[in-house]
């Protein structure tokens, strides 16, 4: 058991800084030294707009290719849809107390509480979760 823990820890440690150096969806919309004050603001709000879009389309195509499956009886399917909407509804759900609550303390020196921090959660969280809807149950 011992032995497992340590493997995991290790495996754990290998992946964690690659992911610290990830380009994050927020950073490559909207570059904060181009547009400056507002201007970025507003840039985060539109891919925010764009972001809330593309997952809620990629929810609703997940929904319809449960539907299309014909390999499933009725209630198979109602069930499985259910339980998608109970998923994304918890997602929703971490993702605006992540995003109002622990993403503020995540900003620069200084800039804790930004409102910055909490668009770019809300654009990272949304676009992760339409990928993994995507890569799920397809485009």
């Amino acid at each position: 058991m011992r032995r497992l823990a340590s493997v995991l820890l290790f495996a754990l440690a290998a992946v964690l800084p690659a992911a610290a150096e990830e380009i994050r969806p927020s950073q490559t919309a909207c570059d904060r030294a181009k547009l400056p004050g507002r201007g970025y603001i507003e840039c985060l709000e539109r891919t925010l707009r764009a972001a809330d879009e593309a997952l809620n389309a990629a929810h609703a195509r997940a929904l319809a290719a449960v539907e299309a499956r014909a390999d499933l009886t009725p209630m198979q399917r109602t069930r499985w849809k259910n339980v998608l909407e109970e998923s994304q509804a918890l997602f929703v759900r971490f993702r605006n107390f992540e995003c109002q609550n622990v993403a503020p303390y995540e900003g620069e020196a200084g800039r804790i509480g930004a409102f910055e921090q909490r668009l770019a959660c809300l654009i990272d969280r949304n676009t992760a979760r339409a990928r993994d809807l995507e890569n799920r149950y397809g485009k």
